[in-house]
């Protein structure tokens, strides 16, 4: 019998906000890196009853121990909040800031064992005990004043000096830390946003297709860049333009222009754009004087050759008399596959030179893909349905609700669709549910259905492949992952959230490909249409894996 563990109801709606869906497993817990009490995302949940629990979770009041779970747990930020024990926190040593100010936290000798530790925002000292263990942590100290009146300053300790960080909003030469869910990095000032709606769904109204957030980024009020994926980003505020040494060091480039009112700028993950509120944390907010500025982002690939791994992006800011010229016709990139590229058509970059619809149409096999795709025998014809016109003439359900159903899991546990307001976009989001007829519960899979399609028709693919393992799936051990990604070059496509997993695609020739699904546990299946392509790929994946 699997182990069925407590959850309070706010942790449990604390994780659908910050993740954008719900627990499905319990490996899900160890890829949560922020958990902050107070955000607001994408997700419109705000009550338990709206959120679907796996079986090896059971509501429990008080039960905040599967925080203790998050070993990637990176930021920890908790408000108006009672917990009656904190020893969790032992067990979260990824952590690198932490803020319990707004809470009954006491026990500082907990912060001991938290060797990553940078910052820490604490309660007013009278309410702390074994304080001494303070004068030994090396991180900046914040703790909140006695009696404190709102928007009072808080008394700092800082060890060591060099710590120069602030519960004030952030200045030219500072540096934060953002993690991000989406795949994209928004700048804008309050004041000149301030007609948007707090609530709104900023995104899917404003700033969903290429051609919306181009306008916007040439207008200058609200801008954006792509990062290519999620992750943790740590952005560096410098005034002027990037010297020689700069743009040695940073060469993936890009110029943006933004108007700046109120005498600061907030900067946020894209997908808090879904559920507006520009009430950011000081953390968030960049001081500078009104005016328009010239914003040149810069960055690398971080060390590790992985994107969103503590990569640095370098934002600098030039004042201007006027707003600038931008001639954006689609959305910015900001990492080196599309660096090399020219913008299409549509007004968005490609993501490399190579023809990845040429390449689903090789894995398939069927010559006229593109002509009669939606009639070609072969792509019904592997691991999921494909709704076609017909099949609403069969199903009553799949005429109602507010998606479009475009595709279903073979045993009806996950479902994608289209929201039918969108369907009037260009290249509308697709976003998936967990099973086949609740319509109420819905996450982004991807920001566009090209994307959708190009991911899943690999997946699908990779089911039917004449040339494959013993046996149909594997498990993967983080090593062999490396060794994967090494040996093969990772596909600018992916699914989130389909069947509760995340699936990155991976291939070495035109005609195989390898999926990888992480769902806590990391699982993998692969193979080719040409037997050619097999043994190329299974110079990588030779001995990678154990037969699930």
């Amino acid at each position: 019998m699997m182990k069925q563990y407590g959850i309070d109801p706010r942790l449990v709606i604390w994780i659908q906000k910050n993740t954008g869906h719900d627990l499905q497993t319990f490996g899900d817990l160890a890829k949560i890196k922020c958990l902050d009490s107070r955000r607001r995302n994408f997700s419109a949940v705000d009550k338990i009853e709206d959120v679907r629990l796996p079986s090896w979770l059971a509501i429990k009041d008080g039960d905040f121990s599967l925080i203790g779970e998050m070993t990637k747990l990176k930021q920890l930020s908790l408000h108006d909040v009672a917990i009656d024990d904190y020893s969790f926190l032992t067990r979260c040593r990824s952590l690198n800031t932490l803020n319990l100010q707004d809470t009954n936290f006491s026990d500082c000798s907990l912060l001991a064992v938290l060797p990553a530790l940078k910052k820490v925002l604490l309660p007013a000292y009278s309410r702390l005990i074994h304080t001494e263990t303070l004068e030994q942590l090396s991180c900046l100290i914040e703790i909140k004043e006695e009696a404190e009146e709102p928007d009072q300053p808080c008394t700092k300790i800082q060890h060591p000096a060099e710590h120069q960080e602030s519960c004030e909003p952030l200045q030219l030469g500072d540096t934060a830390h953002l993690s991000i869910d989406g795949m994209g990095i928004v700048l804008f000032s309050k004041e000149v946003m301030k007609a948007v709606i707090p609530g709104s769904d900023f995104m899917a109204e404003e700033f969903t297709n290429p051609e919306q957030v181009a306008a916007h980024i040439r207008k200058g009020d609200i801008t954006a860049f792509c990062t290519g994926t999620g992750g943790d980003f740590i952005l560096w505020f410098r005034s002027g333009y990037p010297d020689s040494n700069g743009e040695k060091e940073f060469q993936i480039m890009i110029r943006l222009a933004l108007e700046v009112r109120g005498g600061s700028l907030q900067f946020c993950d894209l997908f808090w754009l879904s559920d507006w509120n520009a009430d950011f944390p000081q953390e968030q907010r960049l001081s500078l004087p009104d005016g328009y500025y010239h914003i040149t982002a810069c960055t690398r690939k971080p060390e590790s050759g992985y994107w969103g791994d503590d990569q640095i992006i370098c934002l600098y800011f030039n004042k201007l008399e006027e707003m600038p010229e931008l001639t954006w016709p689609g959305v910015p990139y900001l990492f080196a596959e599309a660096s090399e590229a020219e913008p299409d058509e549509t007004g968005t970059q490609e993501l490399n030179k190579k023809d990845y619809m040429e390449m689903l149409r090789k894995l398939y096999a069927v010559e006229e893909f593109w002509k009669r795709a939606g009639c070609t025998e072969t792509l019904h014809k592997v691991q999921d349905k494909w709704i076609r016109p017909e099949d609403f003439n069969k199903w009553d359900w799949l005429r109602e609700g507010d998606y479009l159903v475009i595709l279903i899991e073979n045993q009806g546990c996950c479902r994608a669709g289209i929201r039918r307001k969108d369907l009037g976009k260009t290249d509308p989001p697709v976003y998936v549910a967990a099973d086949e007829t609740d319509d109420r519960k819905w996450t982004l899979c991807t920001g566009k259905l090209s994307g959708f399609l190009q991911a899943a028709l690999a997946y699908e693919a990779a089911f039917a492949f004449p040339f494959h393992g013993e046996e149909l799936m594997y498990w993967l051990t983080e090593e062999e992952l490396e060794t994967l990604r090494s040996g093969l070059e990772k596909q600018p496509f992916g699914l989130h959230a389909w069947l509760g997993m995340d699936m990155s695609f991976y291939s070495n020739t035109s005609d195989n490909m390898v999926v990888v699904m992480d769902c806590g546990d990391l699982e993998t299946l692969y193979g080719a249409a040409s037997e050619t392509g097999y043994k190329k790929l299974m110079e990588v994946m030779k001995g990678l894996g154990e037969a699930i």
